[in-house]
């Protein structure tokens, strides 16, 4: 059994390597685009988030594609590069964490995770929960002990605090590692609970304030937190509301749409069986942890009420966890372990992306019309012009990413002014957008209609915006329309 598990990890290292090295002509897409749009925004206007741009997501995010961007200048080969230098990293500190279980389960979490993270394509690709993981896998190295310290509280304070500034709920993981210790404290040293409470939280909760402190300020301090709290408080509450399938879902079938998503988990479920042998196998503190994780990361997606695919990669990476325990070699469990692998060939299978790529298939449809784009801009668009788009995830962003050219307005999505229309924020986002956008009369405004844009559909949701179109038949002219796409030319100019 040990010379087939390592056999079988051999081959699945060599398909890893390889996958990875296809990865590398992966481009950038779905919501990489936007993300490093953004980013460059940021580092070549000075552009601040919420003050300068509109968007929804966290400061975090911004800080970590601003820094990818930085270390990338934005080029498509090198945020590969640095796509599977995180990946490397990944692999490294999930080695070193599982290690307690052996070198072989050690080794198969990492690859197991590599394998699966590919499998996702480059539509999975540097999405935020991803970079989190690597905060999530240091506090497994510092954390799967005995005993904590209070400098081990103090560390896993911050790192949940660094993935909350991502992603809020992503703190959730932080639990599960306060119970066990004050489990722990409570039996070693057998004194009052609110004692315990006190010893293991105040580190942990010192920790986490840290990055949340520190990004506070830097809201303060650039003129940014009031429009982010705004956000907050008026934008976030609609966007939760809508789901998977970018649909609104109503009030009344809020309750029973989570419940009925969350035993999906996302289509990763097959991977409770071998799960479940590998906590079988290895029934210890340490499993039981990671046991613990996994429930937490399982019920993440549904505190944002989402369930996209990349919501369920921190499960994934934990469930994995669980799995690669099964190369613990038991004699006792044989044949729970050879099932166990067999199943494991099933789910760890190329991923669609590379299977076009050996076949000389397109990679995303996206990257097409944004080529397109990018030679349009590349020809036509002067110095000092902005073009405005009207797109999210549909290559017109990616195209302005790849020409640097300057966004017109603060908004760099335009799905924020189809849903919950008669909701007042809304209202006042479509206003201020065409203030906006007739201050600033973009050289060009770029619209994507193809079927692959996100809309959001169902009660109070339109794809009309009446004022946006009296706007463009006043002042535009269309100068490119294919299927996909339309570009809008400022008529008159000087």
């Amino acid at each position: 059994m040990r010379r087939l598990s390592i056999a079988l990890l051999i081959l699945l290292a060599a398909l890893l390597i390889t996958q990875a090295a296809f990865s590398l002509q992966w481009p950038i897409a779905h919501d990489e685009a936007p993300l490093f749009y953004e980013a460059f925004l940021m580092q070549s206007e000075g552009r601040i988030p919420y003050r300068d741009i509109f968007d929804f997501q966290m400061p975090g995010s911004y800080l970590a594609y601003y820094l990818l961007g930085l270390f990338s200048s934005f080029s498509a080969f090198r945020i590969r590069i640095l796509d599977l230098l995180i990946l490397a990293a990944l692999i490294l500190i999930t080695f070193q964490a599982m290690r307690r279980f052996g070198k072989t389960p050690a080794l198969a979490a990492g690859i197991l995770f590599g394998l699966k993270y590919l499998q996702g394509g480059p539509s999975l690709s540097l999405q935020r929960e991803y970079l989190l993981l690597v905060f999530i896998a240091l506090s497994l190295l510092i954390g799967m002990r005995d005993s904590l310290t209070p400098k081990h509280r103090l560390s896993l304070g911050i790192l949940f605090g660094l993935s909350a500034v991502i992603k809020p709920h992503a703190a959730l993981g932080l639990l599960p590692f306060l119970l066990f210790d004050i489990a722990d404290i409570r039996q070693r040293l057998n004194i009052s609970l609110p004692k315990v409470a006190w010893t293991s939280l105040l580190p942990a909760a010192i920790g986490f304030l840290i990055p949340v402190s520190i990004v506070t300020i830097w809201l303060a301090l650039t003129g940014a937190l009031t429009p982010f709290l705004t956000i907050a408080l008026n934008y976030w509450p609609l966007y939760s509301q809508i789901n998977g399938q970018m649909e609104i879902t109503p009030t009344a079938e809020r309750i029973s749409f989570l419940l009925n998503q969350i035993w999906r988990l996302g289509g990763s479920g097959l991977w409770l069986i071998p799960a479940a042998f590998g906590i079988y196998i290895n029934q210890n503190k340490q499993t039981y942890l990671i046991s613990s994780l996994a429930l937490c990361y399982a019920i993440y997606p549904a505190l944002s009420g989402q369930f996209f695919p990349y919501h369920y990669i921190p499960f994934v990476y934990i469930i994995i966890l669980l799995a690669s325990l099964i190369f613990s070699f038991q004699p006792s469990a044989f044949s729970f372990q050879l099932f166990a692998l067999i199943l494991l060939l099933f789910l760890i299978r190329p991923s669609q992306t590379f299977i076009r790529q050996l076949q000389g298939k397109p990679i995303a449809t996206a990257s097409d019309r944004a080529e397109e784009i990018t030679r349009f801009l590349e020809e036509n668009l002067e110095a000092g012009e902005t073009v405005q788009p009207l797109d999210w995830t549909g290559g017109a962003l990616l195209a302005m990413l790849e020409t640097r050219t300057p966004i017109a307005t603060p908004y760099v999505f335009d799905f924020y002014f189809y849903h919950h229309i008669s909701n007042p924020y809304i209202q006042s986002l479509r206003a201020n957008f065409m203030n906006e956008l007739q201050t600033s009369s973009p050289r060009y405004i770029i619209e994507v209609t193809s079927i692959d844009k996100p809309w959001v559909s169902g009660e109070n949701t339109t794809r009309e915006f009446p004022e946006l179109r009296a706007f463009l038949n006043e002042y535009y002219s269309v100068t490119i329309q294919k299927d996909d796409y339309i570009i809008y030319e400022l008529n008159d100019r000087p």
